[in-house]
């Protein structure tokens, strides 16, 4: 199977930093064109400070994604930032730029709190139709 475009589902957190970093290695290993895409809501940022006009909050929503992947693999990614729900707007996103691989970054957050609000990892690799690769979290020590 040739890798041509890898997904990767970013939200901003230190787990969906390291499922960036790998899939940026093997994006420039295979020449791969990589995405990154956040699921997003101008419900995610009532309460937050400036506009809160659905536009500005959409800009504002990209423009962190757009900053989320420059710091971590600089300028070497396109990003994608889709209004729906995380498990959904990702496997949208994955339709609409043809993605070969979806990359998620694990959380560890434990059996019960998993059963509670699910898990978008596990979601994704029994609904997405290409290959879901985890990046699991380092140890704890």
């Amino acid at each position: 199977m040739a890798v041509r475009t890898l997904l990767v589902a970013h939200d901003g957190s230190a787990p969906a930093d390291r499922a960036l970093a790998w899939a940026h290695e093997l994006a420039a290993q295979t020449g791969a064109r990589l995405v990154v895409v956040r699921s997003w809501s101008p419900l995610d940022d009532l309460g937050g400070p400036g506009p809160h006009d659905p536009a500005a909050l959409h800009e504002r929503a990209r423009a962190d994604l757009a900053g989320d992947a420059d710091r971590v693999v600089g300028d070497g990614a396109e990003v994608c930032l889709v209004d729906d729900l995380p498990v959904p707007g990702v496997l949208r996103c994955a339709a609409e730029v043809g993605a070969d691989l979806i990359v998620c970054g694990s959380r560890g957050q434990g059996r019960v709190r998993e059963l509670v609000l699910g898990s978008v990892a596990h979601d994704l690799s029994v609904q997405a139709n290409v290959p879901v690769v985890v990046v699991p979290a380092p140890d704890a020590d």
